[in-house]
């Protein structure tokens, strides 16, 4: 049998290739099982070449010793440590693949899924500024309850800048009022919900008690300030991940710094070759010049 573009696999061909695709004959087909440097490398070849993608990954991938595939792909199933060391030592030939037969366009075909907890919102407000190529999910402010202490304080960012200086105990007054007002109403809040809304005999009991307090955060959630924690969880392309990598190295905010580098290191881990260049001179050079353009802007207001 033969693909759309002519190519005809042996037995032997179709059953490497087998794990790795949703069909071998269809002209539309996906990928599995298959590590993201290597879904992008296979792409970014895709587009320079008038072979088959089946034959690109079988001639090119599966059957060159130079890309280590075999040692990748063959420990998707086991440790993780030693599918990474397997594609650190290929990734020499995936970063050749990914740089010399594609351009930028060829980071958006390797993603990855990262959790930033406990970033203030912020930090958060960042995260999800960057729309384009990234799907964010925050911790909800009407299903969560935002009062939780940790050793008996409110959890609040306390930036370093403005905890050693004069107004440390002013702020941590005015965030100790408004997590301390916030709790106070929340009681109340819910009973008077449920006052103004009786549960009707098809709401269950449970249902009632989710719905009247998610309305009474629902309610208080202007309290909150930007300062209160929360969690966002990320799923993005390397090329929107590394452009925001840019965006949280060059932003005026300590916490924004060490997020970048915190997410730099977690992406590092698992698309490395598409997220690289954020901390290289050029990525330095992208940096410097979103520093500049935001004081020059800064002047005109």
């Amino acid at each position: 049998m033969s693909d759309p573009w002519g190519d005809t696999f042996s037995d032997d061909e179709r059953a490497l290739l087998a794990p790795f695709v949703t069909d071998l004959d269809a002209p539309v087909f996906g990928l599995r099982n298959l590590p993201e440097v290597v879904k992008g490398a296979l792409f970014s070849r895709y587009s320079r070449t008038d072979k088959s993608l089946r034959r690109i990954l079988l001639d090119e991938f599966i059957q060159s010793p130079e890309s280590g595939f075999a040692a990748i792909v063959g420990t998707a199933g086991a440790h993780h440590a030693d599918q990474l060391v397997a594609v650190r030592q290929a990734e020499a030939f995936y970063e050749r693949v990914l740089i010399g037969y594609g351009d930028d366009s060829v980071a958006e075909l390797g993603g990855a899924h990262l959790a930033c907890e406990g970033v203030s919102n912020i930090a958060a407000k960042a995260l999800e500024d960057a729309r384009i190529g990234i799907s964010p999910l925050e911790k909800s402010t009407r299903y969560v309850v935002f009062n939780r202490k940790v050793d008996g304080r409110y959890r609040y960012l306390r930036e370093p800048q403005i905890m050693e200086s004069r107004h440390a105990s002013a702020y941590t007054a005015a965030m100790d009022g408004l997590f301390g007002t916030y709790t106070a109403l929340l009681e109340p809040s819910i009973a008077a919900v449920r006052a103004r809304t009786p549960r009707d005999e098809q709401t269950s009991e449970r249902a009632y008690a989710s719905a009247t307090r998610a309305k009474a955060c629902d309610l208080l959630r202007g309290l909150l300030p930007m300062a209160a924690p929360t969690n966002v969880g990320l799923f993005g392309n390397g090329r929107a991940f590394e452009y925001l990598l840019t965006r949280l190295y060059a932003a005026p905010h300590g916490e924004l710094h060490a997020l970048a580098g915190e997410m730099q290191r977690a992406l590092d881990a698992l698309i490395p070759s598409f997220v690289k260049r954020a901390k290289t001179e050029r990525g330095r050079a992208q940096q410097e010049y979103l520093r500049g353009m935001r004081e020059r802007v800064a002047v005109l207001g």
